[in-house]
């Protein structure tokens, strides 16, 4: 009666086979998992729905575990795959338990499809790769604009200054072609160096993305999966507050979860030294039909001497750090209309807000 029942209600694929591998039962779930009709499975070896080398593999599998009792799958379960009729191969997970009623054995194997668990996993891994892309680029702007401020400059003097030997020479009785020719190549290099630098800022001024309407809490959740390691997850109390009302926010989301992902990164290791590390998210409605996300830890807090220059360009209190990751977020916020600052937290610790404009009746 368990088993029937069991066979009938599982979600899962449920299934028993004999000692052979034929397949003595099965539920519901099974014929809708593989593509089969009931008669088409009944009776026969399981191992129809196994693609090689398990098919072939299966049966002495079986017969090594009767003879030895070395299991490798019963009461363990893992990871494989298996094949529907029309041949297409899908993730499982496997479990397998023995039966043993004075006769003979039988083995029954709960199936989980892993399908849709392995398309959210590739969409993780598509956001990761649009967050890095994203960050490579931002990165790419942040350099070309301070690499042109401080480039144009010298560029500009060596323009000059190669116009002005010309000049010279040209007044002089002697022939210095080659002195003016090699002028003159100077002039050249410096003029081809400043369109190199001013095509690189025309690239990275170019739209990324479109600004659609998003949901605060689902761009924060996903942040935090994408940036928080799972080891540093079991150490890290994190809390989450935002009301049911709040109003999705009109961004372009990579770039937002790129903000989040800087500030995410920042404070798990402003905490790496911080006993009992907490981190708090959250995010309310502001002023001027604005949301405001903050991200607080209670970990080292920030140097005073980097408290003016946290913002800017290659400024930063990190020992291997660049400087460009605020500054970043500075960036997208502000080109999103809205505005980041930072404050102390009472106790210790360091709190970031930064605000997006919010989309009312979306």
């Amino acid at each position: 009666m368990v088993l029937e029942a069991l066979l009938a209600l599982s979600p899962d694929a449920v299934i028993t086979i004999d000692r052979h591998g034929k397949i003595e039962s099965l539920g519901q779930a099974v014929v809708t998992m593989f593509g089969y009709l009931h008669e088409e499975l009944a009776g026969q070896n399981v191992s129809m729905l196994m693609p090689s080398p398990d098919r072939e593999r299966h049966d002495a599998y079986i017969e090594r575990y009767l003879s030895t009792g070395n299991a490798h799958i019963i009461g363990a379960g893992r990871q494989v795959r298996g094949r529907r009729k029309d041949g297409t191969l899908f993730p499982l997970f496997l479990r397998v338990a023995e039966i043993s009623e004075g006769g003979e054995p039988t083995f029954l194997g709960i199936l989980h499809d892993l399908t849709e668990e392995e398309m959210v996993k590739s969409r993780e891994q598509e956001l990761r790769a649009a967050m890095q892309d994203m960050s490579r680029v931002a990165s790419l702007g942040e350099l070309a604009t301070q690499l042109s401020h401080e480039l144009n400059q010298p560029l500009t003097a060596i323009s000059q200054y190669s116009s002005a030997l010309d000049a010279l020479i040209a007044k002089e009785t002697t022939d210095l072609t080659k002195v003016r020719s090699l002028a003159g190549k100077i002039g050249a290099q410096a003029e081809r160096a400043g369109d190199v630098v001013r095509s690189i800022r025309r690239f990275v001024r170019a739209e990324t993305g479109q600004r659609q309407p998003c949901e605060v809490a689902t761009l924060i959740s996903e942040s935090v999966d994408l940036s928080i390691l799972d080891r540093e997850l079991e150490r890290i109390d994190i809390c989450f507050d935002a009301p049911a009302d709040l109003p999705p926010i009109l961004c372009e989301p990579v770039q937002v979860q790129q903000v989040l992902h800087n500030l995410l990164r920042n404070a798990v290791e402003a905490m790496a030294e911080t006993s009992e590390p907490v981190l708090r998210l959250s995010a309310r409605r502001a002023a001027d039909d604005m949301v405001q996300v903050a991200i607080e830890d209670n970990g080292a807090g920030i140097a005073q001497d980097m408290r003016d220059h946290l913002f800017e360009r290659f400024k930063t209190g990190k020992r291997d750090g660049l400087g460009i990751g605020l500054a970043i977020c500075k960036s997208i916020v502000t080109a999103h209309g809205g505005r980041i600052e930072v404050r102390d937290v009472l106790g210790g610790g360091t709190c970031f807000r930064f605000t997006i404009p919010a989309v009312y009746g979306a």
